[in-house]
């Protein structure tokens, strides 16, 4: 499409691309894909999974702590979370209840608008089978579909991102009056204080904005820049105003321990490290193949990678100075990244896996539109063969995806704790087990709550020692990190001194997160108790802490239970 075509021109144009006919063909695939995303997000919803560690860190703030206490001091546990997302969040919980419906029913309803928004944009901008494929891909997305419930922020992160561009499209794609950019700069300043990355969004959207302006035919740019003004002006003033409290908000340890806990997503200095540790590629592949929470799980994820890249110069090709659209919130998010201000990492950078499948299905159709010059068959089955995969995940591993999920642990041990049996809480368990305690009516006699000794693991045998004799001894285990092999420590210990008469495990369904388990030991055996002792079995762990996470001699983690 030409760049010199006019404001009024272009909707018009826009809605062209496809007869009438294949234009109704494609709004009902549209529209189904949109039905089946919903779907799995409310799957997921009802499925009624536990909170895991992060979200219970952030709920207990939610929960007990009054409004103005919640909006004005740093959060427990060195959380971080925007105001809006906290407001709502706690105005539902107040109203409704602390019910783990309810906490995820704010990020559950973000993840439905960000669907309908991402349909939206991509049938307004999209051509050929981009648009049909780009839905599809964010519709089946594990990660999108499991922050759908979680207590974070992450989903309205990614559905305001969306919304953020459905905003820029129209100012794009539509003659600007006042009152359309008084609405929409009132939308991107509401917008940045319910997500943090908003602020990146809003940056890279108003530099996007102005660089369409500049590309429109000369006789346009100071007519488009003057109706633009009071949009990107209350985008800016908001976003800074976010900004400061944002920063302020937080305390001195907090931001030490955020910059160091996400060091890896910040460009290493000097420079030229960068290139040694292949940032930000190495970055890139970490959300588009597999690893963590937020990793879209892609096989090949190199050549996918690939694959975005080129689909940023596709979508050039097709939609000239429009691409920057889903290109600059990328590099606002490279900029931060690089003068070490927000980490390009794993959940942070969620918000830009629209822009990243919007590259990827325009990439995927550039391919097939080649191919089909050949050969239909052969279009058909290139596509096929570079959707399928992507595509798998969520047929091999459909919803509900658990993490760390305590509750179905904690039924198992009530249906079978009898009056004068040991619990030992391992020290990771302990937030969850705290957390849901009273709905399982286990009062704090009931259990003994673990310490955390990362890099000692001979800590936690000296205090599972308290146990010995017992003929009935309760091990509740999750969140124990491989790179310390507590649990091999633990495990190998007890299972010189005594037997196993239980065991469940509720096995967790995302990428890169631990089960849950609980096991009933036998330790009253005189014969097992004398094999062995605390220090008598070699530790397979490290002896010495070498992690980013030094606990030994900290106060315990005290999460208060949901209900007081």
């Amino acid at each position: 499409m030409s760049e010199s075509i006019t404001p009024e021109q272009e909707p018009v144009l826009l809605k062209l691309r496809f007869d009438k006919p294949r234009r109704q063909w494609m709004d009902a695939v549209l529209l189904g894909l949109v039905v089946f995303g919903a779907i799995l997000r409310l799957w997921q919803y009802l499925a009624n999974t536990s909170l895991w560690m992060d979200e219970i860190f952030l709920t207990t703030s939610i929960l007990h702590r009054s409004l103005r206490q919640l909006l004005t001091l740093p959060l427990d546990y060195g959380q971080v979370a925007p105001t809006g997302f906290l407001l709502v969040e706690k105005l539902l919980t107040a109203s409704m209840g602390p019910s783990d419906a309810v906490l995820k029913f704010y990020p559950f309803l973000c993840s439905l608008a960000g669907l309908v928004a991402f349909a939206w944009v991509v049938r307004r901008l999209l051509n050929g089978i981009a648009a049909p494929v780009a839905l599809a891909l964010f519709a089946t997305a594990p990660s999108l579909v499991a922050f759908a419930t979680q207590v974070k922020q992450y989903s309205s992160d990614v559905a305001i991102a969306v919304i953020l561009l459905v905003v820029a499209t129209s100012l794009v794609t539509k003659e600007v009056s006042l009152k359309h950019s008084l609405v929409a700069g009132a939308i991107g300043a509401v917008a940045v204080w319910f997500s943090q990355p908003a602020i990146l969004v809003v940056g890279g959207l108003g530099v996007s904005l102005i660089l369409i302006s500049y590309y429109q035919r000369s006789e346009f740019v100071g007519r488009r820049m003057f109706a633009l003004a009071p949009a990107l002006g209350l985008w800016g003033i908001s976003a800074l105003a976010a900004t400061v409290i944002s920063l302020l908000s937080m305390s001195p340890h907090t931001r030490e321990f955020m910059h160091d806990y996400w060091q890896e997503g910040f460009m290493p200095t000097p420079p030229w490290r960068a290139v040694e540790a292949r940032w930000p590629w190495r970055e890139l592949q970490g959300i588009i193949g597999r690893g963590d929470l937020a990793s879209l799980g892609y096989p090949f994820s190199r050549y996918y990678g690939l694959l975005i890249v080129l689909g940023f110069l596709a979508l050039w090709r097709h939609l000239g100075a429009r691409a920057t659209l889903f290109l600059m919130p990328v590099v606002a998010a490279l900029s931060a990244a690089v003068i070490h201000q927000y980490p390009f990492s794993n959940r942070l950078i969620l918000f830009l896996v629209p822009s990243f499948i919007v590259a990827l299905a325009a990439s995927v159709d550039w391919l097939y539109q080649w191919a089909v010059s050949w050969s239909k068959y052969l279009g058909w089955f290139l596509c096929v063969a570079l959707v399928g995969p992507v595509v798998y995940p969520v047929v091999a591993h459909p919803p509900p995806y658990r993490i760390e999920d305590m509750k179905p642990v904690m039924s198992h041990l009530e249906a079978n704790w009898r009056p004068g049996d040991g619990v030992y809480v391992f020290h990771g368990a302990d937030p969850a087990f705290r957390f849901y305690s009273a709905d399982y009516r286990f009062r704090d006699s009931d259990y003994v709550l673990g310490r955390c000794h990362h890099g000692v693991n001979l800590g936690y045998r000296l205090e599972l020692d308290a146990f010995r004799g017992r003929p009935r001894v309760w091990l509740v285990l999750t969140h124990a990190l491989p790179f310390y092999h507590e649990r091999d420590d633990i495990l190998s210990y007890l299972d010189t001194i005594g037997v196993r008469r239980d065991y469940f495990a509720e096995q967790s369904r995302a990428s890169g997160s631990l089960p849950a388990e609980v096991i009933l030991y036998d330790l009253s055996d005189p014969g097992r108790l004398e094999s062995a002792t605390a220090t008598s079995i070699p530790l397979i762990g490290p002896t010495s802490v070498e992690a980013r996470y030094v606990c030994e001699g900290d106060p315990p983690v005290i999460v208060p239970p949901r209900h007081n």
